[in-house]
């Protein structure tokens, strides 16, 4: 367990690296149980106040920002948000 505080921006990018993860995991019929709980509890949560997250839910999200990270640099984009959500995840 590890508490991290989320900004406005972190939330949000958080939120954009989730959403795809897990319409992909429905497609494939996979679980989305885990996936919608870490979604909901990041939108629940009020902006620039710690939270609680576990070893899993830190290392969903980490995998995801980086995802995100990877297709935006593909793309030429900037990396700003998702560099900064790593930095606090690692």
């Amino acid at each position: 367990m590890r508490k991290i505080k989320l900004t406005r921006a972190n939330k949000s990018i958080l939120l954009k690296a989730l959403a795809p993860y897990y319409y992909r995991e429905r497609a494939l019929r996979h679980s989305t149980q885990e996936v919608g709980k870490l979604i909901l509890k990041i939108n629940s949560l009020p902006a620039d106040k710690k939270a609680t997250f576990s070893t899993e839910e830190i290392r969903l999200m980490r995998t995801t920002i980086n995802r995100l990270r990877n297709e935006r640099l593909s793309k030429g984009q900037y990396t700003d948000a998702t560099d900064d959500m790593l930095l606090k995840l690692i």
